[in-house]
């Protein structure tokens, strides 16, 4: 019997969406109100009334009309910036929008929603919220997952493919104030033992979040009356790229 803290680590890591989610990857080269322009393109056989058009932070307008081969009229957020020449777009069916696959995944076996996907492309991240087959889920976000974008899938559910980390016979549980390194002390014997890990996006200045949460969550599984007990960390806010946490490098020494 033993009581243990389950640390996030990333399911799916280097991961590469697939699927068409992408019906046009272009370049604007005409201004106009209210109006996306590609003369290279053929929109009357790609786009649809409804489908999204994302620039590369992901932010994005609706297709409100196509107009002809080379112009759709749109309407969003990122209409102001489509409407100039030179911008970089991507063309998203309506029906792909909010969809997430990969190739040979087994989501329906490691994969529940609730569990959140990290976009290391665009550095953003939002929740599952439906799994749909083993290589395709529904995620929160317009434009979460598109083709080619590199991601990796975290979880704090408890039964989620997490690092157990055993707490109950820990003698010290440190936070490393320039890095954000987390050790946990164990005495076995004659012997002192640590176990180390090193956070996966690096922390700009909160350097003590993630360890922190992780003795909480350490204190929360000690209390607890069960003597055989795992209980999982929620997710952590990062201030350094990808604006969350996860564990990576376990080492002991």
């Amino acid at each position: 019997m033993a009581k243990y803290v389950g640390v996030q680590i990333p399911i799916y890591s280097g991961s590469v969406a697939t699927g068409a989610a992408i019906a046009v990857s272009g370049t604007t080269d005409g201004a106009a109100t209210g109006k996306l322009t590609d003369s290279s393109e053929t929109f009357t056989s790609t786009a649809n009334v409804g489908d999204y058009v994302f620039l590369a932070n992901r932010s994005f307008a609706k297709v409100t009309a196509v107009d002809s081969n080379t112009v759709l009229s749109i309407s969003g957020s990122a209409t102001a910036t489509l409407e100039g020449s030179g911008v970089a777009y991507s063309l998203v069916a309506a029906a792909n929008a909010f969809s997430g696959q990969l190739s040979g995944a087994a989501f329906l076996t490691d994969i529940k929603g609730g569990d959140m996907i990290v976009n290391q492309t665009t550095n953003q991240f939002f929740k599952i919220t439906d799994v749909i087959s083993d290589t395709t889920v529904t995620i929160e976000k317009a434009g979460g997952l598109l083709n080619g974008d590199e991601f990796f899938i975290l979880s704090d559910r408890k039964d989620g493919p997490n690092r157990k980390v055993r707490v109950d016979n820990a003698t010290l549980i440190r936070g490393n104030a320039a890095t954000g390194q987390v050790t946990v002390h164990y005495k076995r014997g004659a012997t002192n033992q640590k176990l180390t890990f090193n956070l996966g996006d690096t922390p700009s200045a909160a350097f003590d979040v993630f360890s922190t949460q992780f003795k909480e969550t350490a204190q929360q599984v000690l209390e607890s009356k069960w003597t055989d007990i795992t209980i999982t960390m929620p997710y952590v806010d990062s201030d350094g790229t990808a604006g969350i946490q996860w564990a990576t490098s376990f080492t002991f020494a």
